[in-house]
This record gives C-alpha cells, structure tokens and sequence, in this order.
C-alpha cells in the first residue's frame, strides 16, 4: 500500500488543521505518514465535493509551507538465488 509522506517545510511549527485526524501540529521539517493517498482521504471526508481541507491543502503546497511526497512500499522479495 502506498503511504503521503508530509513534511513541515515552513521554518516554524504550524497547525495544519485539514491533517487528519483532528488536524495536527508540525515543528519545523517534522514529518507524519499516513497510509494510502493524503487527498483521496480530504475528498472522501467531504463525500466527493470540494471541501475546506482541500482548499486548505492547496494553500500550504503553493505557499511553500509543507511537502507532500508518495512513498511506495517495496514491490519486489528481498530473497536471491545464489
């Protein structure tokens, strides 16, 4: 499954109220993982319409205040054949 890497990258500790669960707050360059795609879940916590949290999203990406990153699981076995 893949993880929405989310990293404060503002300088300071900010609240990022759309962060589910409750909204969360990140010291400078802290980062928390959520499994699965950050925006699917802001969408499917509106029921399909264009919410706040969206809007909210949207802002601190174009502001340069958080990073938002796909972390994919490794796919292939780690085993080898000698």
């Amino acid at each position: 499954m893949a993880k929405t890497l989310v990293t404060n990258v503002s300088g300071g500790e900010l609240h990022f109220g759309f962060l589910p669960p409750h909204g969360v707050t990140l010291a400078a360059w802290e980062a928390v993982t959520y499994d699965g795609d950050l925006r699917t879940m802001l969408v499917a916590r509106s029921k399909g319409f264009r919410t706040q949290g969206a809007k909210s999203l949207q802002y601190c990406l174009d502001n340069g205040l958080i990073c938002v990153e796909a972390v994919a699981e490794p796919a292939c076995s780690s085993s080898s054949s000698a």
